[in-house]
């Protein structure tokens, strides 16, 4: 018999029998149905249909673990990966760190890594779940079928190559409980080559489920950028960030946290109030590395020159020497012209 909170390890098979066959295939016909009636834009109609699929929960994939825990949590820290296996490591393990006087789980989803090693991910905690999608079904997806596997009031949304620094947690449920109007506290999404200042990028989101359910259905926008005038989407804006946009005419439904650039190339440190008060340590662009050579480039920057930058984050990490102060020096990286 197992204690309570212990995992059930099940290797690579599925813990749970599927829905019956044949019930899965009359209702998945019936959506995509509906999908083709909703748009007869062929790409906006693969948008929805993919949405639907993770929202329903039709996307064909394997609970590799399960954490046999039935209460439910303070917190539940989602995290969708792809092909970015050690950061995701360090991205559990920070959690695990951080979070350990808090009543929490984790849920990551593999949306369909080319060589996935996830059997070293699911010994890192007995609080981690982990399931993997058979085919890749998109970040966006990803995060919906994740948010709404969330069984906790609190969900913290993480990007695979963030590495949390320190929860503030009593600070963030104490902005919660002064401002009801509060929904979302995360990260300016200010990249160097991105400025999108209304937005909140995924590399940490902590929402106030409940809060979020009354106001946004769902909280991913699913497809293409919305053609509705009123959200006024910028030409580097990330879709995913659709929420966002709508919580615009909400005032003080977002609490943002400000960054600072490292010298790890685009690794950024988000921050509560100060820069003395860091929360997460960000690397953009280490998943889109993975698959791509050295001389091709991302935002007509080298690839070679963001990987090294990343390697560099990595042997640092292992050899204890990280440095996350502001950058002082010019960028290790140059844009290609």
């Amino acid at each position: 018999m197992m204690c309570q909170g212990q995992r059930r390890l099940v290797g690579f098979v599925a813990l749970s029998q599927p829905r019956p066959m044949r019930f899965r295939s009359l209702v998945s016909a019936l959506l995509r149905k509906a999908t083709i009636l909703v748009s007869r834009d062929p790409s906006t109609r693969y948008d929805l249909w993919r949405y639907v699929r993770c929202r329903f929960d039709l996307v064909e994939g394997t609970w590799l673990q399960k954490a046999d825990d039935t209460r439910r949590p303070g917190f539940s820290f989602l995290v969708a990966h792809k092909d970015c296996i050690e950061f995701l490591e360090l991205c559990i393990q920070s959690i695990c760190r951080h979070a350990a006087g808090l009543d929490y789980e984790i849920i990551v989803v593999d949306d369909g890594s080319q060589s996935p090693d996830l059997a070293r991910i699911a010994k890192l905690s007995p609080r981690l779940s982990l399931h993997r999608f058979d085919a890749g079904a998109g970040h966006p997806n990803a995060l919906q079928w994740l948010y709404c596997r969330a069984r906790a009031p609190y969900v913290v949304i993480m990007d695979q190559d963030a590495v949390l620094l320190d929860g503030h947690w009593d600070h963030f449920l104490a902005e919660f409980h002064r401002h009801p109007e509060l929904l979302l506290i995360g990260v300016r999404d200010q990249c160097r080559l991105r400025n999108s200042p209304q937005m909140l990028h995924p590399s940490f989101i902590l929402a106030n489920k409940a809060r979020c359910d009354a106001v946004l259905r769902p909280p991913f926008f699913f497809g293409a950028k919305p053609k509705a005038a009123i959200y006024r989407f910028e030409p580097e804006e990330a879709y995913y960030a659709f929420f966002c946009k709508a919580l615009a005419h909400h005032p003080g439904s977002i609490r943002y946290l400000e960054q600072y650039q490292t010298n790890y190339g685009f690794g950024t440190v988000a921050y509560l109030d100060r820069p003395e008060q860091p929360v997460i340590y960000h690397q953009w662009y280490s998943g889109r590395v993975h698959a791509l050579g050295d001389d091709d480039t991302i935002e007509r920057f080298r690839v070679g020159d963001l990987r090294g930058a990343t390697e560099r984050f990595l042997k640092d990490q292992r050899e204890g020497a990280v440095d996350l102060s502001p950058r002082t020096t010019a960028p290790d990286i140059r844009r290609q012209s």
